[in-house]
């Protein structure tokens, strides 16, 4: 449920060093996902999870203790925060839209150290451009906190690495 990944996301950010170290089945690993679901980044599994791939992709980056379900619109409402949006659409679907791209969420285990996050979220780029079923033209990274702070750090090991997403990124 979503309590129940907001309680992870709550716990991974107080203890997930500890977690991700001791191989407890509690921490949360790196990965994209798709309305919630995770994305296997295989030719095959992509084209089944996004039916329409895009060559443009919109990354949302979540922040400390919390998961990608909480950029939805009921999510800003329970936080008493604005989620004003068109006909009654996601706003983030409606960007993705107006965009012309793919919206994807990075899910991380924000307890680990920015840079350990920004090295797996640079390879797990490498990798999504790789597999993706169209060529990506362009990466679009939208971070809240300290998602702001992984991307950066995954910016900064793609250029020690000859990242191939980079050149793409906006």
């Amino acid at each position: 449920t979503a309590e129940r990944e907001a309680v992870l996301a709550a716990l991974n950010g107080v203890l997930g060093d500890y977690l991700a170290d001791t191989g407890n089945g509690l921490a949360i690993p790196m990965r994209l996902r798709v309305g919630g679901s995770p994305l296997t980044l295989r030719s095959e599994s992509i084209a089944a999870a996004v039916p329409a791939p895009r060559s443009r992709l919109l990354l949302r980056v979540h922040g400390l203790c919390m998961n990608d379900r909480q950029w939805s619109q009921r999510a800003l409402r329970a936080a008493g925060l604005p989620a004003a949006s068109a006909a009654g659409a996601e706003p983030w679907q409606a960007l993705a839209g107006a965009l012309g791209a793919t919206l994807l969420d990075v899910h991380y285990n924000t307890g680990r150290h920015v840079s350990t996050n920004g090295r797996a979220l640079a390879e797990l780029l490498d990798q999504l451009a790789q597999q993706w079923p169209v060529p990506v033209c362009e990466i679009v990274i939208v971070g809240h906190s300290m998602g702001g702070l992984v991307a950066r750090s995954a910016c900064v090991h793609a250029a020690a690495t000859g990242g191939g997403w980079l050149p793409r990124l906006r």
